[in-house]
């Protein structure tokens, strides 16, 4: 696995809710690279994420790990993690894991922003 590349994107929602993407698989070398991607965001006190995970194909444990305990570092500085749009592999994984019992989930981005009081524009027929 050496050489595999980690795959992410950002922005910032309201100046208060970062979205982190992550694409294709997620191994355990791209750990130090994530962590440092959201230290980042923690430094300047963004401390609510949306981790959109509908693109990624597959999680390997270590960064599930990394991720529970940065719900638990986030919600002592008020903050929260909520995942966002899981499918396939990474969704059965996150329900094999019981996952839920310490990171919310949303089935797409819109019910994610909605969880922060963020509206998203909605069109009408």
């Amino acid at each position: 696995m050496i050489g595999i590349s980690l795959d992410i994107s950002y922005s910032l929602k309201d100046n208060s809710v970062i979205i982190i993407s992550l694409y294709n698989n997620i191994y355990d070398e791209h750990l130090p690279q994530i962590k440092d991607i959201f230290s980042e965001f923690l430094v300047k006190n963004i401390n609510n994420v949306i981790l959109d995970l509908s693109k990624c194909l597959f999680i390997e444990k270590e960064v599930w790990d990394y991720f529970i305990e940065l719900k638990k570092e986030l919600s002592h500085k008020k903050g929260e993690l909520i995942i966002s749009g899981m499918y396939g592999v990474v969704k059965n994984d996150y329900n094999l894991m019981e996952l839920s019992n310490y990171i919310e989930s949303f089935n797409d981005i819109n019910n994610a922003y909605y969880n922060f009081g963020i509206l998203v524009d909605i069109k009408s027929a």
